[in-house]
Parts: C-alpha cells; structure tokens; sequence
C-alpha cells in the first residue's frame, strides 16, 4: 500500500473513532475513502471476474491498537461486500490462531489449531485474511482453481465427472440453522447460468456420514472425491503463497478453493501466528442456484453467506 493510502485509511479511523460507533455498523458512508475506494471496489470486481484472488502488501500494523486495526480490516472490507456472521456467536471478525485445540472434539474447527486445512470454501462469496503474526515455521497459503481442477478431472476420470454434479450430504458441525437439520445437501460442482461454481469440505463431507439420513456415499462417488482430492494437491495446480504481516488475501470461494498448510508456533503467545479474517457478501455478485440457500442462508446477491442460529448475536470480538 502506499503513504497516501494509508493516510487516507488513517484518517477514516481517526473519524470513526471520534463519532464512537459501532465497530459492527462499518460502511462506506461512515468510512469515507475518497480516493482508495475506487481501487478496493474495483478489487472486488477482479476477484469476480478476474483471477478470483488478490493479495494486498504493506499495512503497517504495527502502528495500531487491535481496536484500531479491526476497524480499518472492516472498513476496508466495506468496499468490496458486507460482513458475514462466521460462526454460532455471531462473529464478523475471525480470529485464526492456534488455541491448542484437538480436531477430534467436532467442535473445533480447523483454524483453531496448528493442523493443515485441506482445500475447501467458505460459507461467503470471499474469505479475507489480514496477517498480524506468522508462525515460526510453515502455515503457507495455497490456492487452487476450481475450473482448473474441472478440466483436469474430466480429462483424467471422465466417467467419475457426473459424482461431482451429484448431492452430497454436509455436517454443519453443530451449528444448524433455525428448522435446519445437522446437515445439508449439496454438490461439489455447480454449472448454473454459464458459470461454474464449487463448494467443497472433505471433512465435513465424511462426518456427515455418521448421521441418520445423511446421503450414503457409494464406491464411486468416494472415488470421484479422492480424484478431486488427488488434483488440488497437486503442485502443478496448486500455488502456495506466503503470508508476512500486514499483508491482506481476498479469496472468492466460488472460483478458489484454499487451503493452509501446517505449522510450527511460536512458544511466546505473544509471537504466536496470528491472522483476522472476514467473510464477504459481494454486490452484483453471481446469481447461485436455490440448493445454495442450504449453505448460505439465503441466494439473494449482496445478502447471502455466513452462519446464523437462534443464539447468534452479530458482534466484533478483539480477541479470539
């Protein structure tokens, strides 16, 4: 970023922080970037049309408070799509960092340890992350084309290709929506209205398997998903990216799957790894097809994505 971008998000904090509003009811109006907003809205139209992902260098965070620093991620994160609620709590603002949690319990989640991810999308038209601390070793990004892998896979395993366009059954990991069930269907690939779109979580898709009801895999479609698995980890498809503080990622789910790989923390909480993250609903985004409302809630375009329960109360936690 440059000086006179930052003093412009300087300047947009210092107004925000004087009226004393809401870290929640961030928007462009309230976070007035006259000259910047041009370059994050037209960041947002690459993501949808573009390569489906960007990276942003150079936000000196060492210079802010964490109030301060989740109150220029949202502003400008405003510019591109409004927040998304992360989880049950209701959280705009995500906390990836390693609290010594253990996957086996099913309510944790990936991000909460120091484990690989696998690739997979989020429950949002784009996932960001901003850097505040890397991990001592590893923790790389990576990101993989879902069209790529498409045209891999029907070139490689073409009788396996219809498994993909199949519904699937999904654990929503406890959290379930009002008259939801613990899980939903949907497929990994969607072709609707001349555009490919894909959602795609292996973990979530094998323990859903342990639910009544929940779509029995055969043979095949467990072979189709290991050939899915097979193409994205590889290094020819896949692009690994490194993450250095201050520096910001914006993914789009429908087109990039991501991924983290594991890493080696710091023994000083202090250092430890850590990043904040937003989930993003675009305007003039894709249209999704009606099976989509399972996952996000709702289809309608600049209103979609995110996890909501009776108990969410959307809020913008400073810690994790």
């Amino acid at each position: 970023m440059k000086k006179k971008e930052i003093i412009e998000l300087e300047n947009a904090l210092k107004i925000y922080l004087k009226n004393d509003e809401d870290i929640s009811k961030i928007n462009r109006k309230n976070f007035n970037l006259p000259n910047l907003s041009n370059f994050l809205i037209n960041l947002g139209n690459e993501l949808k049309y573009g390569l489906g992902f960007y990276l942003l260098r150079g936000l000196p965070i060492e210079k802010y408070k964490i109030k301060e620093l989740a109150i220029i991620y949202l502003g400008i994160g405003s510019y591109i799509g409004s927040p998304r609620s992360q989880n049950a709590k209701g959280h705009l603002l995500g906390h990836v960092k390693d609290l010594g949690l253990k996957l086996k319990n099913k309510d944790v989640r990936v991000y909460q340890t120091n484990e690989r991810q696998h690739f997979h999308t989020d429950s949002s038209d784009v996932v960001s992350l901003l850097c505040l601390k890397q991990a001592k070793l590893g923790g790389l990004s990576m990101l993989c084309s879902t069209i790529t892998v498409y045209n891999e896979f029907k070139k490689k395993y073409p009788t396996l290709l219809k498994y993909l366009f199949k519904p699937i059954s999904r654990d929503r990991r406890g959290e379930i929506p009002i008259g939801g069930k613990p899980y939903y269907n949907l497929s990994v690939l969607h072709w609707y209205k001349n555009k490919l779109t894909g959602v795609y979580h292996r973990g979530y898709i094998n323990s859903a398997q342990n639910y009544k009801g929940a779509i029995k895999l055969s043979k095949n479609h467990k072979l189709a998903l290991d050939k899915f698995d097979e193409i994205t980890n590889d290094k020819n498809i896949n692009l690994k990216m490194n993450f250095l503080p201050g520096d910001i990622q914006f993914v789009y789910n429908h087109s990039i799957l991501h991924d983290r790989t594991s890493f080696i923390d710091w023994e000083d909480d202090n250092k430890k790894r850590h990043l904040l993250r937003l989930w993003l609903s675009l305007p003039e985004d894709r249209p999704l097809p009606v099976a989509f409302a399972e996952r996000y809630g709702s289809i309608e375009i600049g209103n979609r994505g995110g996890i909501i329960t009776k108990d969410t109360k959307l809020q913008v936690p400073l810690s994790p």
